[in-house]
């Protein structure tokens, strides 16, 4: 197998350990607050719950709401395959890739829906080992044409961004080029004034602080961590977990 495969297959496979939640853009659906209030307690039940009340609502019609539903898709598939529940992946991954070509044949030049479907054939490669090689190339193609479109695609952005975080440096890794995706999705999100109550905005702003915390900038992911808990105080996971655990990092 040629050395670019197995970069190419590397960079997938770490897709697989991306952070839980998604970054597609947010709308002004009336669940956008349940799903908020759902991810600042991580309680992941009750986000499939929140799935299922979406799914039975006869309210995904336009390709935006279609888009919102696989966002919540994205996030929980990533969580199942945590929890290695492979028949649950199967059923949801299926039901994504069905929705992805129905925004794709409603909005055919769409950027998130095309970085969706290659993030959807990287969670196939779980389901479907022996397609590795093609799913990875499939995988890859697909956010690269979603960075194409729309250089400033939310979603697209935070893709490409964490193949850099999550590959070794010798198969092309770099945290720092990661963390400048990272940034531009925030600073675009933020000159669009979608921060408020988005918790899209808030899982990219704990990536940051990683990333900081990664390329050894401890004061700046304290600072981004405080900037977390001044917009939402009740983020569990970083009020109980992540916050202190940079302090005692940079008391030693």
């Amino acid at each position: 197998m040629k050395r670019s495969n197995f970069r190419l297959i590397a960079f997938i496979i770490l897709i697989l350990l991306l952070p839980l939640f998604s970054a597609a853009a947010t709308t002004d659906s009336s669940y956008t607050s349940v799903f908020y209030n759902t991810f600042i307690s991580g309680d992941m039940p009750r986000w499939e719950k929140n799935i299922q009340t979406l799914e039975t609502s006869n309210n995904i019609k336009t390709v935006e709401q279609k888009l919102e539903l696989l966002n919540y898709y994205y996030g929980y598939i990533g969580y199942l395959i945590g929890q290695k529940k492979y028949a649950q992946t199967k059923k949801l991954t299926e039901r994504g890739e069905k929705l992805i070509e129905e925004v794709l044949r409603q909005s055919p030049q769409n950027a998130t829906a095309y970085s969706f479907k290659g993030i959807f054939q990287a969670y196939n490669i779980v389901l479907y080992k022996y397609k590795i090689i093609w799913l990875a190339y499939q995988c890859k193609w697909n956010v690269n044409k979603a960075l194409e479109l729309d250089p400033q695609n939310i979603q697209a952005l935070i893709d490409e961004g964490n193949i850099f975080f999550y590959a070794p440096k010798f198969y092309g890794g770099d945290k720092k080029k990661a963390l400048s995706y990272y940034l531009k999705a925030a600073e675009i999100l933020e000159k669009k004034r979608e921060t408020n109550q988005n918790w899209i905005y808030l899982n990219l702003l704990s990536v940051i602080a990683e990333a900081y915390e990664k390329t050894d900038n401890l004061q700046e992911a304290k600072l981004t961590y405080e900037k977390i808990l001044r917009i939402e105080p009740n983020v569990t996971w970083v009020k109980d977990k992540m916050y202190p655990k940079l302090l005692e990092k940079m008391k030693s």
